[in-house]
């Protein structure tokens, strides 16, 4: 009797942690590359960091990536030139901090390891103008996707 007292939280947190509240999804999409930055070469000259900008092709707006790769990403992405179209996958998971996040995991042929370094991000946001009485005072910006962006684009979104 004391077993199943042990055993029936251990099955409830298995089902709950285990069990997907926070499912991980995968999309694909299109990117057109902007420029690719060398951050770091060997002894030999062989790129070992790379940085690779990206616009989003099908989203609304102007919608920018920048990924960061190591010598084997970088040896891979060599091939794209500026202005180059690609399929993107993007991952979208759970954080354990409470939110969810995501990173580009694979650009066109070239598996990327996602790695939390300063160096990817995006350069995405909406502005508008600050208007008092009438007189345009300045104006304000938000990085969190609007509406539109996040039909087209869901990946983008910020939950």
């Amino acid at each position: 009797m004391k077993r199943r007292l042990y055993i029936l939280p251990l099955a409830a947190f298995a089902l709950l942690t285990l069990g997907g509240c926070h499912p991980t999804t995968k999309w694909e999409s299109v990117g057109a590359v902007i420029r690719k930055t060398v951050l770091e070469t060997d002894e030999k000259g062989v790129v070992t960091q790379i940085d690779l900008e990206f616009e989003w092709d099908p989203c609304p707006g102007d919608q920018f990536q920048v990924v960061r790769g190591g010598k084997e990403f970088a040896a891979c992405v060599e091939k794209y030139k500026d202005g180059d179209l690609f399929f993107a996958r993007v991952t979208h998971w759970w954080n354990p901090l409470g939110y969810y996040t995501w990173d580009v995991t694979q650009v066109g042929d070239c598996k990327r390891d996602v790695e939390f370094v300063e160096g990817s991000y995006e350069k995405s946001h909406e502005c508008s103008d600050v208007v008092d009485y009438g007189k345009k005072v300045g104006f304000t910006c938000s990085r969190r996707p609007f509406r539109k962006l996040v039909q087209v684009c869901p990946f983008l979104a910020r939950k």
